[in-house]
């Protein structure tokens, strides 16, 4: 069974059967995805999930969000609104890149909505120095296109050049990044204190690629400590793994997880 549809300007899209027994599993894509970018998670996990992805404010089909609002406060309230909507009351909820930051604040703030979290190859907008300082040097290697300029490996474009084309249209499917508004997600009072961090009540897993150009694992590694997070580095994998390592991505998570792999 598969679904989509738009709440208060959000797009979602969705797969599989909601089950009373088992918490349902939400994706948040990063700067150079959109919803559609989860493609073969869908597939493997719609057969025993209730599976959901949305599209972040200006991204994919969602509404561009207003020039005056939060940016980071917007996708929070737009992944909670969807969650309420669909009428999902336990999440597993799984964010890459960008995503982490909508997806580390909903676990904070709704402890009892979000049952488990997985972050990937993310800062998610922790005041971490190391992580910090390694997206200030991966910005020298970006255009336009910010971040979404390095989520794909050198090496997987020559291989694998048909999905390296579909990964570029799914990517154009989003409004340009407003630099403004990408600034604001590394604003002082935007980030996260680590100290906050043993808050979390979920479970959480942190998982980085080995090559990643953006966050390699040692700008992230001990990020969650607090929090007592597992941590997975998968070798040879870079920005996105989900993408370019489906099968050993979706292994991960699985295990993660608790579910079937």
């Amino acid at each position: 069974m598969r679904a989509s549809g738009t709440t208060n300007g959000i797009a979602w899209i969705a797969a599989g059967r909601m089950r009373a027994d088992r918490p349902s599993l939400l994706f948040i894509h990063g700067a150079g995805g959109n919803s559609a970018g989860w493609w073969q998670q869908f597939d493997h996990f719609a057969p025993h999930r209730h599976v959901v992805a949305i599209d972040l404010p200006g991204f994919g089909r969602s509404d561009l969000p207003s020039p005056d609002s939060d940016p980071v406060a917007a996708m929070v309230q737009g992944a909670a609104g969807v969650c309420e909507a669909l009428g999902l009351t336990r999440i597993d909820l799984v964010c890459q890149s960008l995503g982490g930051w909508a997806g580390l604040r909903l676990a904070l703030s709704r402890p009892d909505l979000v049952n488990a979290l997985v972050l990937c190859c993310t800062l998610a907008g922790i005041a971490h120095p190391p992580g910090l300082a390694a997206f200030r040097e991966a910005t020298a290697h970006m255009d336009e296109r910010g971040p979404a300029a390095l989520g794909l490996q050198p090496q997987f474009e020559i291989d694998e050049p048909a999905k390296a084309l579909l990964y570029r249209h799914i990517a154009a499917a989003n409004a340009p990044l407003d630099p403004a508004w990408g600034q604001r997600l590394f604003a002082p009072e935007v980030l996260i204190a680590p100290g906050r961090l043993a808050e979390l009540a979920a479970p959480a897993t942190l998982i980085m690629g080995a090559c990643d150009p953006i966050w390699p694992p040692d700008s992230l590694t001990g990020m969650l400590a607090t929090a007592g997070a597992r941590e997975v580095v998968m070798p040879g994998a870079g920005h996105s793994p989900y993408f370019e390592q489906p099968g050993a991505f979706n292994a991960v998570l699985a295990d993660a997880l608790g579910v079937p792999a």
